[in-house]
């Protein structure tokens, strides 16, 4: 996914988002490699003839600051075998920060890195040095975000993987 800045307008900043099939990281026990596709999305909200609101999803094509922006990374095996140990790190997109307790995948272990992806660690094992002193990381710092599926992933099966970020 590219990001790029496209026009400021009355302080905000807006963003203009291509997309398309996403090269994440993604490792498995066999050969065999999973494909994965990256959607980001924002909530928008519509008024019915009748005054009732209805929430949406639609492509976050334009962003300005402070929006939130839902990721939804989509993980495909299009073997014909069963992938085991299947890993997938997604860096934390530029211009965004987490949004702390947002990242989900059903049967899959979620850890996040503050170094750029080299190691990774369940949130409360992060550290910062603040003044010479290890401190909890706060979710400004997360670069990156591993899922580890606990089940293998069947052949031509899709597994999701989501989460939130503020776009700054």
């Amino acid at each position: 996914m590219r990001l790029r800045r496209v026009r400021r307008f009355a302080g905000d900043v807006f963003l203009a988002v291509a997309f398309g099939l996403w090269a994440a990281q993604a490792t498995a026990d066999q050969q065999g490699q999973v494909v994965l596709q990256l959607q980001a999305e924002v909530r928008e909200t519509l008024r019915t003839p009748e005054g009732r609101e209805i929430a949406r999803f639609v492509p976050a094509n334009v962003l300005s600051q402070g929006e939130v922006v839902y990721y939804t990374v989509r993980i495909r095996n299009p073997t014909s075998v069963y992938l085991k140990d299947v890993a997938v790190v997604q860096r934390i997109p530029a211009n965004t920060t987490y949004v702390a307790g947002s990242a989900a995948a059903p049967a899959a272990d979620i850890e996040f890195s503050i170094d750029g992806g080299r190691t990774f660690h369940p949130p409360s094992q992060l550290l910062v040095n603040v003044e010479g002193r290890p401190v909890s990381a706060d979710v400004a710092h997360y670069t990156h975000i591993r899922w580890r599926l606990r089940n293998a992933l069947a052949p031509g099966a899709v597994a999701l993987a989501r989460f939130r970020a503020v776009f700054q």
